[in-house]
């Protein structure tokens, strides 16, 4: 509950000493499968809905979407039929607007952050588009050659090709339906000043 952190002052000493009575809960049930993990412990730093609020813009320093037990998200789509508490999809009410992040599918923390970013670009343009920039991008240095997808991105590729970008984001390029070859949106289509509008 936000209520017991609204009325501390975020640096004070019983601020800290909450946040310590706090992590405590969550220590000692980490604690029932790892009984030495503060002796593996490298960094440790806790966060308060306080600190949520302050940094990162969190209402009442939340994660997610809430939304009532036992009911679908608000704009879940199909998930809703499936899945009991989905979050809601990367479509919105208006046209051609997505949303991505923690507050709607596939769900809260970095790593479903981040792909919920990765399904709203391969919503929008072709995947051979996202696989490209990512070959570019790990032949720029030896530091970013793990962002080469090989084999993985074929397979990806192969699973989502017919689905990207979504039918109602298509293009005229994109008309003859799913899997076809992707739009050239570097300086090098000779064309692209007529599909971004640059004349």
């Amino acid at each position: 509950p936000y209520e017991p952190w609204e009325k501390l002052t975020p640096g004070s000493e019983e601020y800290e000493a909450y946040k310590k009575e706090r992590v405590e809960v969550l220590f000692r049930a980490v604690e029932n499968a790892i009984p030495d993990v503060r002796d593996r412990l490298e960094f440790s730093i806790i966060g308060s809905p306080l600190a949520h609020e302050a940094f990162l813009r969190r209402d009442r320093g939340t994660y997610g979407m809430a939304w009532a037990a036992g009911s679908s998200a608000p704009q879940s789509g199909i998930l809703g039929k499936f899945l009991p508490f989905p979050f809601p999809n990367l479509k919105t009410p208006v046209d051609g607007l997505l949303r991505c992040g923690d507050s709607c599918f596939p769900g809260i923390g970095t790593p479903s952050a981040a792909a919920s970013g990765a399904i709203a670009a391969n919503t929008m343009t072709h995947v051979d588009n996202h696989l490209q920039m990512l070959s570019e991008a790990s032949k720029k240095d030896p530091m970013y050659k793990f962002l080469d997808a090989g084999v993985m991105g074929q397979g990806y590729k192969y699973l989502v090709q017919g689905f990207t970008p979504s039918p109602e984001l298509r293009t005229d390029q994109f008309v003859s339906g799913s899997g076809v070859a992707p739009v050239d949106y570097t300086a090098t289509d000779p064309n692209v000043s007529e599909r971004i509008d640059l004349k």
